[in-house]
């Protein structure tokens, strides 16, 4: 029997956990998913777009109060920022949110979700529990789903000037290790521990795509609950390899007085690294605060600003006249090129002309989720970048 690729595995398994957990978008899947094959690209997060949201009618007045929270929550996934309501024009966008969506419809929990298996508090069943614990008047599994217009949204955030990041997003290794009333413990079985299940619904509600190790006998042979409460972050930058992440996350949160939690973080790659701290007074509002933080990180690097450049782009490495068209494709598909044009051709290279909004560094870090583009130079000051082409 031959052995399936990583790739077809993790697909299997992914249509499997969806089943079985009641994930209805494989963002929150991939969270929930404690993968034993790599990782290796970035993910496309579906569903960007689109918000669940708790309710106890289908009259007009309820839908538009209804719209404005799910309006809210796709900017706020889409920018990255939490804070985005309070942008006056926002203010205003959310005082009319019909101007905003394509289609809404109306179903229950039970029925949104699979009809395999028990449905579990994870993936969007966990999400809707949160929101209707924000909407306390919200009736037992009714349920408003809207979904936005991509490019509406995007205008308006622009002319808020606020971010815009796209579908394509790194996935995030995250090492997680907890203390409580003295005893540490590690966050690496995402399908039975509270903690792994709140953190996957809000991660899911913000777009994050966060993933768990798996935790087994490897992992633990290499890394030590110890080293990941020390955040000794070269043995754990050792230990992601085998998951071949965008990003790794290094968090630790203690348990203190009263049901007060505090914990501090580290995210990077390749040893560059930053960090901050979070605290609250509850396990959830934990969760929040981390994946927050995280959210507004990893927005400050990949979302497109309103800032335009134009950008001379070179790819080697074509050994085949479809190859050019390829390229073209791929580059034409990334959310913040305005335009791709041909400049140059020579027997295996092609030069072009692109316009894009954010700066060149935006550029290097959006292209380098793929990996289907090796950087080999770039020029800030000319505004040149050089790169191989890898199908």
């Amino acid at each position: 029997m031959a052995l399936s690729s990583p790739k077809a595995l993790l697909q299997k398994r992914s249509y499997r956990l969806r089943m079985r957990l009641g994930v209805k978008s494989s963002l929150g899947l991939w969270f929930i998913l404690s993968i034993a094959a790599p990782v290796s690209q970035a993910l496309f997060v579906e569903d960007l777009y689109v918000a669940w949201v708790p309710t106890v009618s289908q009259s007009d007045q309820q839908r538009r109060q209804d719209a404005a929270r799910g309006l809210e929550q796709v900017l706020v996934r889409v920018s990255g920022r939490v804070n985005v309501a309070d942008d006056p024009r926002v203010k205003l966008a959310l005082q009319k949110p019909e101007q905003f969506y394509s289609e809404f419809s109306y179903s229950t929990v039970a029925s949104a979700l699979p009809k395999q298996d028990p449905p579990t508090q994870g993936g969007i069943e966990a999400r809707l529990d949160q929101t209707a614990r924000l909407t306390p008047e919200a009736g037992p599994g009714q349920i408003m789903r809207i979904r936005f217009e991509s490019s509406l949204v995007g205008q308006l955030l622009k002319e808020a000037q606020l971010p815009v990041w796209g579908s394509n997003r790194p996935s995030v290794l995250s090492w997680i290790a907890l203390r409580r009333e003295g005893t540490r413990e590690v966050v690496g079985e995402a399908l039975t521990q509270p903690f792994a299940k709140t953190l996957a619904a809000v991660a899911e509600r913000r777009g994050v795509p966060l993933f768990l190790p798996v935790w087994d006998l490897e992992d633990t042979s290499t890394i030590s609950v110890a080293e990941i409460w020390g955040r000794f972050l070269d043995r754990l930058e050792t230990a992601s390899v085998r998951y071949s992440p965008d990003k790794i996350l290094v968090f630790r949160a203690e348990s203190q007085f009263q049901g007060q939690w505090q914990g501090d973080w580290s995210l990077g790659e390749k040893g560059q690294w930053q960090g901050g701290s979070v605290s609250a007074d509850s396990e959830e509002a934990l969760a929040e605060a981390l994946v927050s933080a995280i959210a507004s990180n990893l927005s400050e690097q990949y979302a497109v600003s309103s800032f335009r450049s134009d950008i001379e782009l070179t790819v080697e490495g074509l050994t085949e006249l479809a190859a050019y068209a390829d390229v073209a494709q791929y580059l034409g598909g990334l959310g913040q090129i305005m335009s791709v044009q041909p400049k140059r051709f020579s027997a295996d290279m092609v030069t072009f002309r692109v316009k894009s909004e954010g700066d060149l560094q935006q550029m290097i870090d959006v292209i380098a989720l793929d990996r289907k583009l090796n950087l080999l130079r770039s020029d800030p000051q000319a505004g040149t970048l050089w790169y191989r082409w890898n199908p």
